[in-house]
């Protein structure tokens, strides 16, 4: 592909910007058919979590599972593909090296919050509400601050893709908890007359600001609507429920975890052991008593 250069200037003014086409057809439509296959269990990989597509309302959405959804079932999220080749290659091509120096500097080790496959299965499609991607609620001790967005299909209004208000991730994020907006917030920030819609041709990426204001709706087309996409982000960054890190995009090993997590970890294995054993000892107590009943009963008899 041709070298892209990046208008960071429209990044930091909109919050969005076109990276233009960085993969050609037939790598974009083998992702898709990637996707497609890991989602029916054509194709396994353990790391993979996946999530069916119910159509109509964001909340209503059943959990991402691991293994693959039943037949027949349309699938909205394959996530965990940074454990898969053919994805990983994507976010090795230069440009990707560049957003990383540029955002979180070129001496910065940095990992991947996430990457995943977003499907609008053709007529259908989940409505995803106004919502900024960061927050409380993604439970990281600091917010990302860009993702990337590839498309594998054409996405166009017709088939649900990306509206955006510019420039509203200078607002900052609305909600300490972040996500959804809250209805008057989105009455307030997301007037008609500021969304934009963002048409995307197959094997186009665009950049956003994690805190920028997006949507999409249902995909009204005969295609499905299907794009890899990815959350970058400092090294340094922990899961605050467990305190670990995440898994490297470049850069060496992570530091160890710290002392609260390794004392954490082992006082777990400590609990599941006593549990374990517990368990073991029921379980012959159980048996006995069944022997002893038997016993009595061939002596009654």
């Amino acid at each position: 592909m041709d070298v892209n250069t990046i208008d960071w200037d429209t990044f930091d003014r909109d919050g969005i910007v076109s990276l233009g086409r960085v993969v050609g057809d037939d790598v974009a439509i083998a992702l898709g058919a990637r996707a497609d296959d890991l989602a029916t269990g054509r194709f396994e990989n353990p790391h993979v979590r996946l999530q069916a597509d119910t159509g109509g309302e964001y909340d209503d959405l059943p959990e991402a599972v691991t293994g693959f959804v039943k037949p027949g079932t349309p699938y909205r999220k394959v996530q965990g593909l940074e454990h898969d080749d053919r994805f990983r290659d994507v976010l090795g091509l230069p440009i990707v090296t560049e957003i990383c120096d540029r955002t979180y500097g070129a001496h910065a080790d940095i990992s991947i919050f996430r990457a995943m496959v977003m499907n609008k299965p053709a007529a259908q499609g989940t409505v995803l509400p106004w919502h900024q991607d960061g927050g409380t609620v993604w439970g990281l001790d600091r917010d990302p601050l860009v993702t990337l967005w590839l498309a594998l299909d054409d996405a166009t209004p017709e088939s649900g893709c990306m509206d955006v208000i510019p420039g509203s991730h200078r607002l900052g994020l609305l909600s300490t908890l972040g996500s959804t907006l809250a209805p008057e917030a989105a009455a307030r920030h997301c007037p008609p007359d500021r969304v934009r819609s963002l048409p995307v041709a197959r094997g186009e990426m665009v950049m956003f600001h994690n805190w920028l204001i997006h949507r999409s709706g249902v995909n009204h087309s005969r295609l499905p609507r299907r794009a890899f996409t990815t959350c970058l982000m400092d090294s340094r960054t922990i899961s605050v429920s467990t305190g670990q890190r995440f898994p490297l995009l470049r850069g060496d090993a992570p530091p160890a975890a710290y002392r609260f997590v390794e004392q954490m970890e082992i006082d777990t294995a400590f609990l599941r052991d006593t549990a374990a054993r517990s368990e073991e000892y029921a379980l012959s107590l159980a048996a006995e008593v069944e022997r002893l009943r038997a016993e009595l009963a061939a002596r009654d008899a």
